[in-house]
């Protein structure tokens, strides 16, 4: 009898038990809200905005190549990343354009592979940049262009401001010793143009002139196009985005380039609205 008594007694608590857990209120979680991190669409550009900026350095050990002023440009676009391997890939065949450096047979597509495709082209000659951005629509921006999209208004000595931080771009310091895909560090101007500081150094459409009251550098040729910006095999902390550099149009080295183009009055004052 108490047998049976402790049977009974037994599964009645087990009903309890389920009954009370099916009673039980369902507690509400929070849904998990995933990390994103910004999409890189290569051929994106971003508006700089009609104004002025400062132009060059008042810094006494490059004042005397790079005396600073302050100049005023129209509104313009230019390319937020700089053109990738992929992307003259597609422009050549579309164009059945080889490049000026297949003539010599070290062009850019010695450096193009699966794992390539999204780094800065290189081994592009003015010539090469000049072609793929007219057949865009688009042009080589000139190193005054490049220069206030780099740096902004406020005259930056980086593009991030004038505090040198190695862990910010693809210079000497960050150990690559190479080209990396776009995009993958934090090289950001104030107009959102990625990669000016490192990476690679770029083309200009500007011929090669002293700045005005500045000196004349001695290797100075005529018809060479000034190269802005750094790359992986230069000290970045030694460097800045007013420093300059030239070049003949034909030149292959291990130069890439961003393309740029003119804005629209409408756009022109969508941006001054903006700032």
């Amino acid at each position: 009898m108490l047998r049976k008594f402790g049977i009974v007694l037994f599964i009645l608590t087990l009903v309890l038990a389920i009954s009370a857990c099916g009673g039980k209120e369902e507690v509400e979680t929070e849904p998990v809200v995933e990390e994103t991190t910004p999409q890189i669409v290569p051929g994106e550009m971003v508006l700089v905005p009609e104004g002025e900026f400062i132009l060059g350095t008042d810094d006494k050990d490059h004042f005397a190549y790079y005396p600073d002023r302050k100049m005023t440009l129209p509104a313009f676009y230019i390319d937020k990343y700089e053109v990738t391997n992929n992307e003259f890939l597609e422009f050549s065949i579309a164009e059945n354009y080889a490049g000026e450096g297949a003539k010599e047979g070290r062009d850019w597509r010695l450096f193009m592979t699966a794992e390539t495709a999204n780094n800065p082209v290189v081994m592009i000659t003015y010539n090469d940049a000049e072609t793929y951005c007219k057949s865009k629509g688009k042009k080589v921006p000139t190193e005054f262009e490049w220069e206030k999209a780099a740096r902004g208004t406020e005259g930056f000595r980086y593009p991030w401001g004038n505090e040198w931080d190695e862990k910010r771009t693809n210079t000497y310091e960050s150990g690559f010793e190479k080209p990396v895909a776009i995009g993958q560090f934090e090289d950001v101007s104030p107009y959102g143009v990625h990669d000016a500081m490192g990476n690679v150094q770029e083309w200009t459409a500007s011929p090669y002139k002293p700045y005005k009251g500045g000196k004349r550098d001695p290797n100075a040729a005529e018809g060479m196009k000034v190269v802005r910006g750094l790359s992986y095999v230069y000290r970045g902390r030694m460097g800045s985005v007013y420093e300059r550099t030239a070049y003949v149009p034909n030149y292959l080295s291990n130069f890439g380039f961003r393309c740029a183009k003119d804005a629209t009055p409408e756009e022109a004052a969508e941006g001054q609205n903006a700032q």
